[in-house]
């Protein structure tokens, strides 16, 4: 299954053009290939990216993205704020004529911010080196075709407010740099540790008659228990399922946040947790059923199954996220 197939939405960004106007560029990065060839690799500097918030509240918000730098752990990004709408040009902007979108955009360099990398969402191509300096060091260039902007002579109301909701948005992103969760020693999460897994194990046998194999899927995330066997279970005294002391490590809280499976973390938020952590960062619990429910299924170590793991995880959060769909 590509990035476009588990979230559909992603191979129709909405970039604002009239379909005559569709640059060739924009075309191509629509398609699903691009857009899962562009997933698998790393944010980087130089790369544009339609960012987007987790709509927690409220509407969703998007803004282009230039990526700057990547944080020293990976979970965050400092990007430059861009819009393909030239109309929006204020003062001390520039305007930069050969963007990967094959259109002008304007960028504002002053506006520099730090942001979680979980936020973006469509791939699109990187900037060339010379363009990237320009604007990186907020000067103009006219070999580059980066230019200071004049602003707009009687700008409108309702583009000042845009200009003003912008900031209030990457305001809004970079405080969510603060409320990731906490990598290393006494501060690493964990999931609760209980002397009564034998005893839960026991019940799944004995009240609702499990096989082996559904308990085993169980344990391991790929099986739920539906409402009728959870309120037997909570009838003979098991209201909630008990979990081993785990600690998720760092390089799966890191690979939890990246672009590629922000499907699976969005479709996680949507859905109950039959292990009682529905209340728990989305992002934690898929790189808790990476880590632990789907690490022991792939071969090799390091990156390559990590990424696995977390492939793994993602189809089955998907494949549920669908059925549950199909119900409705």
């Amino acid at each position: 299954m590509n990035s476009a197939q588990r979230n559909p939405d992603m191979a129709n960004p909405k970039f604002m053009l009239a379909p005559s106007a569709i640059p060739e560029q924009v075309i191509r990065m629509e398609s699903p290939e691009y857009i899962a060839a562009r997933l698998a690799e790393p944010v980087a500097a130089k790369q544009l990216w339609l960012a987007k918030d987790a709509g927690a509240q409220g509407a969703r918000e998007s803004q282009y993205v230039l990526v700057l730098t990547v944080g020293n752990d990976e979970r965050t990004v400092t990007i430059v704020p861009m819009s393909s709408n030239v109309a929006e040009r204020t003062e001390g902007a520039l305007s930069v004529d050969r963007t990967p979108m094959g259109l002008p955009m304007i960028a504002w360099p002053d506006l520099a911010t730090e942001i979680p990398v979980r936020l973006l969402y469509k791939p699109l191509d990187a900037f060339d080196d010379a363009v990237f300096r320009a604007v990186t060091g907020n000067r103009a260039n006219a070999r580059v075709g980066v230019r200071r902007t004049q602003p707009v002579a009687e700008p409108t109301v309702s583009s000042e407010r845009r200009f003003l909701a912008m900031r209030r948005k990457l305001d809004r992103w970079h405080a969510i740099c603060a409320q990731l969760p906490a990598l290393h020693g006494e501060e690493t999460l964990r999931y609760s540790t209980s002397d009564a897994l034998a005893a839960y194990n026991d019940a799944l046998k004995t009240v609702l008659h499990l096989t082996p194999q559904q308990r085993i899927a169980l344990s391991r995330g790929g099986w739920h228990l539906d409402d009728e066997q959870r309120q037997a279970m909570a009838d003979a005294g098991f209201p909630d399922a008990p979990h081993r002391d785990e600690i998720i490590g760092d390089d799966y809280l890191i690979m939890a946040e990246q672009p590629r499976w922000r499907a699976a973390a969005e479709a996680l938020a949507g859905m109950g947790d039959a292990s009682g952590f529905a209340d728990t960062d989305p992002r934690v619990r898929l790189a808790h059923q990476a880590q632990f429910a789907l690490a022991a299924r792939t071969s090799g170590h390091g990156r390559d199954a990590m990424e696995g793991a977390f492939e793994q995880a993602s189809s089955i959060i998907l494949g549920r996220q669908q059925r549950q769909d199909d119900v409705r």
